[in-house]
């Protein structure tokens, strides 16, 4: 309802986000810049925006939007892969994970995470929050409750929202404008907030004007800022005009994942490859348009024609016939043009692999010998994704730990997940491990630990095999298939293996028994048909 206390809520909210605005103006004209040169179909940065508009117009070289294009596909790949699992849950308790029950529970949990995924929009808005990544250095992922998919994605470039962080350096506030129509706003909030008196020009705003646009702004902060327990978030819609508070509606988790690639302590937002390769980039650009106009004149130079005898126009087209008059020594010739575009081509292409190297492209695209194993081809594909393992940690903070758990809640909330083992009651701590590629290359050391140990050891192992009762092969076993992700379904449990060890040594002594009957009772037949021929 529209009263004094709500109009002074509501100016509170509109000076915050625009102290908010304020702090970010400088960042617009950088940010302008990069997704002109690598994401020009978001280049519209302050809002002007044209259906059907022509990108790409002032660009000359296409390397930079596919070198953006291409870490954004391999980080799309390699993190969140939809044909493979990658992250797991854990109890942070080896002896509560080694459970059979607790094992089968988390990874079931982890199969309904990933279905519901990838049964909603998320591949599709995942692959634009990478690129604006990349391309922009920070990026905003949505992530909201669906009637129909339980969740649903929205990613938007950074430019429509302002952000700030909370003492941790993690952001905990969001703003953003939003242009609506009178219609779209009583369609969504309904036309009751307007009855007030104070408030009859919005009325006839709302019946003659529908289609005119307002400025509604969305903001989403912590329910109680002086709490840290508290994970509730509160999300307000505010009317500019006449300072009114739509609608108030409060959010049980973080509803955002807000990575960024890297950036300053004293910053809020962050930085990206693109942002090291600009100057490259404008230089390239501007070479290519040189040269460009180089091979132009070069293949279809300038020409010198007399300034009399001729028919006006001179036709230079494939079969053009041009007219002169009898008689006359003179003709169109082309003008001597000393350009040399090869030279500048050779320049292009040492700057194109500076590009290349900010977005990784070296490593990202793994050259294979025809003489290499399949051995050979895993180590280095292996060494090729530790060598983006830096990444990791502000990715699995800001992109993939607010997404699951955000995920997890909407789904815990709707009953979507199967009762609990007895010993995971009293245990609310679930923690996230990521077996993405990535992830798991960061890890295949210790997996190789073992082969290099045995290697360092050969002859020792040769002279002494006893050596190897020091290795307890079933730890190693389990810890490697932690490593690669192995699902729980394909290994028994410890009783399980215990068991049938047990009935194996039990039919091995009941052999060996039989075994020494056979023999025994073949012994006394042959002393008894000894005696009877004595």
């Amino acid at each position: 309802m529209y009263n004094e206390k709500s109009k002074e809520q509501a100016r509170q909210l509109l000076q915050e986000f625009d102290r908010m605005k304020g702090r970010r103006v400088n960042w617009d004209t950088y940010w302008e810049d990069l997704a002109e040169y690598f994401i020009p179909r978001k280049d519209n940065v302050y809002g002007y925006k044209i259906e059907g508009e022509r990108k790409h117009n002032r660009l000359y070289d296409s390397t930079s939007i596919q070198a953006a294009e291409l870490l954004a596909s391999s980080l799309h790949g390699m993190l969140t892969n939809p044909s493979s699992l990658w992250f797991d849950l854990s109890t942070g308790t080896t002896k509560l994970d080694d459970d059979k029950d607790v094992r089968q529970y988390l990874q079931d949990c982890v199969q309904i995470l990933i279905d519901t995924l990838n049964q909603s929009n998320f591949q599709e808005e995942i692959h634009e929050t990478y690129l604006d990544l990349v391309g922009i250095g920070t990026t905003i992922l949505q992530i909201e409750e669906d009637e129909i998919n339980d969740v649903r994605f929205k990613s938007s470039p950074i430019y429509w929202s302002y952000i700030e962080e909370d003492e941790r350096g993690v952001v905990n506030q969001i703003g953003r404008k939003i242009d609506m129509t009178w219609q779209q706003i009583v369609r969504k909030f309904g036309e009751d907030i307007f009855k007030s008196d104070e408030l009859m020009d919005i009325h006839d705003c709302i019946k003659n004007k529908p289609h005119m646009k307002e400025e509604v702004i969305y903001m989403v902060k912590p329910e109680d800022a002086n709490d840290p327990k508290n994970t509730k978030f509160v999300g307000t819609y505010t009317l500019r005009k006449k300072d009114v508070m739509l609608k108030e509606v409060t959010y049980q988790s973080w509803p955002f994942a807000v990575p960024r690639w890297t950036k300053l302590n004293e910053e809020v937002y962050g930085r990206c490859p693109a942002m090291k390769s600009l100057p490259d980039v404008k230089m390239l650009n501007a070479v290519m348009k040189t040269v460009i106009r180089g091979m132009q004149k070069a293949i279809d130079p300038p020409l010198m024609v007399p300034d009399n005898g001729f028919l006006l126009p001179i036709r230079t087209t494939p079969g053009g016939t041009n007219f002169y008059r009898t008689g006359m020594k003179d003709r169109i010739e082309s003008f001597p043009v000393a350009a040399r575009p090869d030279i500048g081509l050779d320049f292009v292409d040492n700057i194109r692999g500076r590009i290349r190297e900010h977005f990784f492209v070296d490593q990202l695209q793994l050259i294979q010998q025809r003489d290499m194993t399949a051995t050979e081809v895993m180590e280095r594909s292996d060494e090729r994704l530790r060598f983006l393992g830096p990444i990791l940690g502000r990715l699995n903070n800001e992109l993939l730990k607010p997404i699951i758990d955000r995920v997890f809640d909407i789904l815990t909330r709707r009953g979507r997940f199967p009762k609990p083992p007895e010993l995971l009651k009293d245990s609310n701590d679930i923690k996230i491990v990521y077996t993405s590629q990535i992830a798991k290359a960061q890890r295949t050391g210790e997996a190789n630990t073992l082969t290099k140990v045995l290697q360092a050891t050969g002859l020792l192992l040769e002279a002494q095999p006893d050596v190897l009762d020091n290795i307890n092969g079933d730890e190693v076993l389990r810890h490697n298939a932690k490593i690669f992700g192995l699902p729980e379904t394909m290994l028994n449990s410890k009783k399980q293996v215990e068991g049938t060890r047990k009935a194996r040594a039990e039919q091995q002594q009941a052999a060996a028994q039989a075994q020494q009957d056979n023999m025994n009772a073949d012994t006394q037949q042959k002393q008894a048909a000894a005696n009877n021929q004595g």
